[in-house]
């Protein structure tokens, strides 16, 4: 009898662990029956961070949720309401975690827990934002979430930032966890933003004020090359440094908020090379490695001093590693409120930094590493697109994720990804992608970025995004064989790319296949514009369609200089503005030199002279099109 019991038993327990596992398997469905629990009284962040996983939720289920502060049973806790404990993660992390059959979302510091909201929206509910305009929030009865649930997040970065176009946009920023405040401004119950104040870069002559002493006491002046010049100051000048710490310190008083997470007022160079060269500081610089660097150093520790001494412990002073003071000093270590922002404007981006076979980006670490011994708060300025030729594609995908790694496993802890800053005016290539794909990097530089990338191109492109896959990798595959394998921010169209008729054939031939399977007005319209990218590249290259041997090289020449200006595209490279639409040898030259020839330049009537010769000349020195259609396979 006792041996039946025992069997009977054995046989119940498994059961019940059966069914347990079974449970944990199947996990907690939520449905639109699901409370959003938030506290009595909540703050304004779990407001927020409630309000938006409410209204998310009732699109999901297609249900009327609205938060409340009580419930006993099928919720997702807010805040205080959640019993998922977050004593251990880091400052603006995150806890999602399954608690009894519940969900509870907990965060830290002032962005942590919108944050969370978005990573469970994400995560559990499908939801993408892609672009401003694209956000993916599939319906569904029901969604599950694991019995065993319990994702803890710690920021990688303590300062995210990106320009482009989407990047841009709040709520594209929110869910792609971007925090700086130079391209956005995100409200304060969602965190607020990383601000710096006063200005993002070059501001020494500002706050130096150098060019109000040029007559009156030129000392102050960087002495270069034996002149003194207000491009630069003198750093070893204790006016100049009087004048730069007090008008840092009138910035403060006129923009300080206490309740910042983090607030910098950058201390950094102007952008030239005009660096003073006087007795005082070549001495300094001497002293500590021969590193100009080191007056910067020595100048900004002084500045962050005062800072601290005035009791702004929420701020942080900012100067360059840049150029000419990229390289790290000796026997000078930067104060703890100093960020010391590096920047790559050197570097090959076909490399990934850590790549020991490039000789730019190893010396890029050396410095990094050498600036890591001395300063734990090192920011990266890095690089990501063409300037000098905005509109072809720069194949720097391959290298994104790779090279904000490196950041992360070097202690870097603020990455600035500047990028075509001036789309609104140049938006012809894969801008979105890389923007999106930057971004999810930030947040987390182990993301899945092969399927990150391939959700955004779906989702972008349409059903050809495929096609366009294949044309990116075409891109990365044929990039600067011509330049030694490495590729700078300011290539030519002939040395970024090296294609042979038959793989330009096979790209027309792609561009043309994801056009066709385009389903939304709005797809083909984005594969259109990022097509100006490969269509502006053989204009520039005399490839393709504007082979010299096409004899409709010039209607096709002045097609693509239409469709440029209706896209809205008024610029081909950084700082050119405008200057390309008044070319008026647009069907005679590279598009890339279309803003070298205006009217009022005699070398553009000149150049237009020949070429309207030899442009009726052209039927038949092109054989009436015959050999362009020998050597490019055409019927």
């Amino acid at each position: 009898m006792k041996k039946s019991i025992s069997f009977i038993l054995v046989i119940c327990i498994c059961l019940a662990c059966a069914l347990t596992g079974y449970a944990a398997d199947t996990g907690i469905k939520i449905d639109g029956t699901w409370s959003v629990l938030m506290p009595e009284n909540p703050t304004s962040y779990e407001s927020f961070a409630a309000d938006k996983l409410a209204s998310a939720l009732s699109d999901v289920f297609s249900e009327d949720i609205s938060p409340v502060t009580s419930a006993d049973k099928n919720f997702i806790a807010i805040g205080v309401a959640s019993k998922a404990d977050t004593a251990e993660i880091a400052d603006n992390g995150y806890r999602i975690q399954a608690i009894d059959g519940n969900i509870h979302i907990s965060g830290t510091g002032i962005r942590g827990l919108q944050a969370g909201v978005n990573r469970f929206l994400e995560e559990f509910c499908g939801r993408k934002v892609y672009t401003a305009e694209i956000t993916i929030l599939p319906a569904a009865k029901s969604i599950t979430v694991p019995a065993d649930t319990d994702i803890v997040y710690e920021p990688y970065f303590e300062y995210t930032d990106t320009d482009w176009k989407s990047p841009r946009n709040v709520e594209y920023s929110l869910a792609n966890g971007l925090t700086g405040g130079t391209y956005r401004r995100l409200p304060a119950e969602a965190g607020g933003t990383v601000d710096y104040i006063g200005g993002f870069c070059h501001t020494m002559g500002t706050l130096c004020k150098t060019a109000d002493f040029a007559e009156s006491d030129p000392e102050q002046l960087a002495l270069h090359n034996g002149k003194r010049t207000a491009d630069q100051p003198c750093l070893t000048n204790p006016r100049v440094l009087e004048t730069a710490t007090a008008s840092v310190l009138d910035l403060l008083r006129e923009n300080h908020d206490p309740d910042a997470s983090l607030q910098i007022v950058s201390v950094t160079q102007n952008d030239n090379q005009n660096y003073c060269e006087c007795s005082k500081c070549k001495a300094f610089e001497d002293s500590h490695g021969g590193a100009q660097s080191a007056t910067m150093v020595n100048f900004v520790n002084q500045i962050a001093l005062a800072v601290k001494a005035a009791g702004y412990n929420n701020v942080a002073v900012d100067t360059f590693a840049y150029q000419y003071t990229r390289k790290a000093p000796q026997n000078i270590k930067p104060e703890e409120n100093v960020i010391i922002r590096l920047c790559t404007i050197e570097c090959c981006f076909l490399h990934t930094l850590d790549d020991s076979s490039c000789k730019r980006n190893t010396e890029l670490m050396k410095d990094l590493h050498d600036w890591s011994e001395i300063c734990k708060r090192i920011y990266v300025w890095d690089y990501t697109t063409n300037y000098s030729n905005t509109c072809i594609v720069f194949p720097d995908f391959n290298v994104i994720q790779r090279n904000i790694q490196v950041f992360s496993e070097n202690n870097v802890k603020g990455v600035y990804e500047e990028g075509n800053y001036y789309i609104d005016n140049c938006d012809t290539e894969f801008g979105e992608l890389r923007a999106y794909m930057i971004s999810k990097c930030l947040q987390n530089p182990y993301c899945d970025i092969a399927a990150e990338t391939e959700g955004f191109l779906a989702a972008y492109y349409g059903p050809g995004y495929k096609d366009i896959k294949k044309i990116i990798d075409l891109h990365i595959e044929n990039a600067c064989k011509l330049n030694g394998g490495h590729l700078s921010i300011g290539e030519s169209p002939a040395a970024s790319f090296s294609f042979s008729n038959a793989q330009i054939k096979e790209i027309d031939n792609c561009w043309l296949s994801a056009l066709q399977a385009a389903e939304t007005p709005a797809q083909k319209s984005n594969i259109e514009r990022s097509m100006l990218s490969w269509r502006f590249w053989k204009a520039s290259t005399g490839k393709g369609e504007f082979s010299l041997l096409n004899p409709e090289r010039y209607a096709e020449k002045e097609k693509l200089f239409e469709d440029m200006k209706a896209s809205g595209v008024s610029m081909i490279s950084e700082g050119s503005y405008g200057d390309y639409l008044d070319c008026i040898c647009v069907k005679y030259v590279p598009a890339n030199e279309w803003n070298m020839y205006e009217d009022d330049e005699q070398a553009a009537h000149v150049r237009l002279f020949f070429e309207k010769i030899l442009e009726s000349l052209t039927p038949f020195l092109a054989a009436g099109g015959l050999f362009y259609k020998l050597i490019y396979g055409l019927e």
